[in-house]
């Protein structure tokens, strides 16, 4: 839902130590000065504990993109500032995110975040880094396939013994395939790099391969 605030700031969600708690696997809080709503692809404001699209009110943001019409009209709606960032708010007004709006997977109807399911994996032993996609499928929309690096000196896993792993964590968002990695690709910044990811997949490639 949307909540608002008054005074000014520039911030769109403030660290938990400000308000002296924290949430595990929150962002934290909104900053003054900001309003926040989050709501579903129709635009209509979604209730607290849904996960939908966050959209930015504040007098620090943006009035649109330098040169590109366009993409302004796209990610502006009456003042508000599309972020494409796929959230999630509880009664406490604490934030919570499940990724980019292009990144969310979509399985039969539902949205299934990366992140999250890559932070089930990392939950399991012998797995040292996870990498989540989404793989078209005619019949479901999409399908998750996970890619994992296994610690060194660790029992090596199989597919489907992590998929059982995460199974019993998530259900049905649980991957429907994983491939072990001799190396995750990252991003400059020391990311995941799923954009390689992707290519990995679409070039029917699997580094290791997948366990066995």
């Amino acid at each position: 839902g949307r909540r608002d605030i008054e005074a000014v700031g520039v911030g769109v969600v403030a660290d938990e130590e400000d308000s002296g708690r924290i949430k595990l696997g929150s962002v934290g809080q909104i900053v003054p000065g900001v309003s926040l709503s989050i709501r579903s692809e129709q635009g209509e404001e979604l209730s607290t504990g849904s996960d939908g699209r966050l959209w930015i009110e504040s007098s620090a943001a943006t009035v649109g993109y330098w040169d590109d019409a366009a993409a302004t009209k796209a990610a502006f709606r009456d003042g508000w500032l599309d972020s494409g960032d796929v959230m999630r708010v509880d009664e406490d007004g604490y934030y919570y995110f499940y990724g980019r709006k292009k990144q969310i997977i979509v399985h039969d109807g539902s949205n299934i975040s990366p992140q999250e399911i890559e932070g089930v994996l990392l939950e399991h032993p012998s797995v040292e880094s996870a990498g989540v996609i989404g793989i078209h499928d005619l019949v479901h929309g999409e399908n998750v396939r996970a890619y994992v690096t296994i610690e060194e000196g660790a029992d090596r896993p199989t597919s489907q013994e992590l998929i059982r792993f995460a199974r019993a964590k998530v259900g049905y968002k649980a991957p429907d395939e994983v491939f072990l990695l001799a190396e995750m690709p990252l991003t400059a910044s020391g990311k995941v790099d799923r954009a390689s990811l992707m290519q990995m997949a679409e070039a029917n490639l699997s580094g290791a391969g997948r366990g066995s």
